[in-house]
């Protein structure tokens, strides 16, 4: 089970990240195009992310995409090194996106999603884990409690 401490190294070690060294624009993908397949990523050398890109109201569906176009957001985003867990678009807010990412590619995420998404979305990144497992331990020793009080 995750502890208070552990998360909030991890959030202190992402923001480290994130200032390290002066921001350079990110360069594009080599590759012919993205990769659909699952990488695999050392979970002890990834944190995960979840990226909300909320739409900007003030900008229709077409523009939106003229602008990722322009900005050549799909070259880029999401970096080939990083694993797209989910990908939800949620009406009325915009993708919500979570990826598994190497710890030394935060910085290229960031760029990826300032050099392509910036002008179309309003973009939200929050360190994140995976609670299932951690709930689904609870609800059982919370019905085990339950059983042993009647």
């Amino acid at each position: 089970m995750l502890k208070k401490p552990v998360g909030l190294l991890a959030f202190l070690f992402f923001g480290c990240l994130l200032g390290l060294k002066a921001q350079q624009p990110a360069k594009p993908s080599t590759s012919p195009g993205p990769s659909f397949e699952p990488k695999a990523i050392a979970l002890e050398d990834s944190v995960v992310v979840t990226i909300i890109l909320k739409h900007q109201q003030n900008k229709n569906l077409p523009e939106i995409r003229r602008i990722l176009e322009a900005q050549g957001f799909w070259d880029i985003f999401p970096p080939n090194d990083c694993r797209v867990i989910s990908w939800t678009l949620a009406m009325g807010l915009g993708h919500v996106i979570v990826l598994q990412v190497p710890v030394n590619s935060v910085r290229r995420l960031n760029l990826a999603v300032e050099n392509g998404a910036w002008g179309a979305f309003n973009s939200e990144f929050y360190l994140s884990y995976d609670y299932k497992a951690i709930w689904e331990d609870y609800i059982e020793r919370r019905e085990a409690a339950r059983d042993d009080r009647n």
